[in-house]
């Protein structure tokens, strides 16, 4: 039988502006994109299950920093000796679209 670990991080975007609030992209619930050139990510914890880290969520909320980003939640399955990224990944160029490298 496998084991999941749920990883909960936090996602704050830097902004100026205090009402600015950066969207993902979004797919099913997980980020396809983030610019984390501007953004600040908290890592809250590892839990056994997802209960635990949807708890530990409504805990933070309130909390100063995340309560500027209610939505920057997100659970993360992953089970435990799989395996990720086995292909390795590849990097987008600034600024031009159609090419990537694997710098």
């Amino acid at each position: 039988m496998s084991q999941n670990l749920y990883l909960l991080v936090h996602r704050h975007h830097i902004s100026l502006e205090p009402d600015d609030l950066a969207s993902d992209f979004m797919e099913d619930g997980e980020p396809l994109f983030w610019d984390d050139s501007e953004d600040s990510f908290k890592i809250l914890g590892l839990y056994s299950s997802r209960k635990l880290a949807e708890e530990r969520i409504e805990r933070a909320r309130s909390l100063p920093g995340f309560r500027r980003s209610p939505e920057g939640f997100h659970v993360h399955e992953y089970t435990v000796g799989q395996a990720h990224w086995l292909d390795g990944f590849r990097v987008r160029h600034d600024g031009d679209a159609g090419t990537t490298s694997d710098a």
